[in-house]
């Protein structure tokens, strides 16, 4: 098979064509992908119809399966059980058609790093295309390496080897301070990081989850953080993916975050997901 790597726009992103990904990979072309991915940070493969043992299959040439906790609020409940690392994104309900646990149904996602509070993240998301609306419910990637770059060089200086504290398990724009988190899905991570492959430095914060720049007063960070999201944000290094049934689309989580846009509530949307373990982030 002859494959070829296309940008799908200027600031992040690549199309793999002429690849059946139901079949085995060859040395050659696993290479080509893995280089395309560190190069680009997300990579797009259309027309695919794959089965969940060839979707999990072919992640595995960028790793491990991630693991997947499912049933339990808190990281160290005693009701924490691992599930499936294979999981449904759709607002179809749990018992229907794909037999897998659903999650994530409605609406509109802000944007966010997959796992960043845990103590090692996934490195790799994966999803694909089952069922998709008709207008909406675009995946949204931004590119972290630029959102690096793009911050003031005097503040990307001041804060060099600071830390912040990323949460999940909660549905407000900001934490409030009065809530107790004990417990709360919760790690300190870098709010640099850079890439163990690329050796590239980018910023690990997202809107969603991170909760405060360490060591700082709370209006300071409050301030810092609003700029940071701000320029993670910037239209100008994001890309915006229309789902057509049988797209594979995966981003590396170590330099990207995601979002989704709102869609209509009465479309059905099924996705199929499965992810890739990582290591431990560190300073960049």
């Amino acid at each position: 098979m002859s494959l070829t790597v296309k940008p799908v726009c200027a600031a992040i992103g690549a199309e793999i064509e002429g690849l059946d990904l139901r079949e085995p990979l060859d040395q050659e072309a696993r290479e080509a992908i893995l280089d395309a991915f560190h190069e680009h940070v997300l990579l797009l493969f259309r027309g695919q119809d794959l089965t969940e043992d060839q979707q999990t299959a072919f992640a595995t040439t960028f790793g491990e399966l991630g693991k997947r906790t499912v049933g339990a609020r808190f990281v160290k409940s005693p009701k924490d059980t691992y599930a499936s690392p294979v999981m449904m994104v759709t607002n179809r309900s749990d018992d229907g058609p794909t037999g897998n646990t659903a999650s994530f149904g409605d609406g509109e996602m802000w944007f966010h790093h997959d796992t960043c509070f845990y103590p090692v993240p996934n490195i790799v998301t994966m999803l694909y295309g089952m069922e998709v609306t008709s207008q909406g419910g675009l995946t949204r990637v931004a590119n972290m390496y630029r959102a690096y770059d793009n911050i003031p060089r005097e503040l990307r200086e001041r804060l060099e080897g600071r830390t912040v504290f990323q949460v999940y398990d909660y549905n407000r724009y900001r934490i409030d301070p009065n809530v107790d988190l004990t417990g709360a899905r919760s790690h300190s991570q870098p709010i640099f990081v850079r890439h163990p492959v690329t050796g590239r430095k980018a910023l690990y914060v997202n809107r969603t989850m991170t909760a405060q720049i360490e060591g700082m007063d709370r209006a300071e960070s409050d301030a810092i953080l609003d700029q940071l999201f701000d320029i993670s944000e910037d239209d100008r290094i994001v890309y915006d993916h229309q789902w057509r049934v049988g797209d594979l689309l995966m981003w590396d989580n170590r330099c990207s975050i995601h979002a989704r846009t709102d869609f209509p509530v009465e479309e059905a949307r099924i996705l199929r997901r499965c992810t890739v373990a990582g290591k431990e982030p560190v300073h960049a």
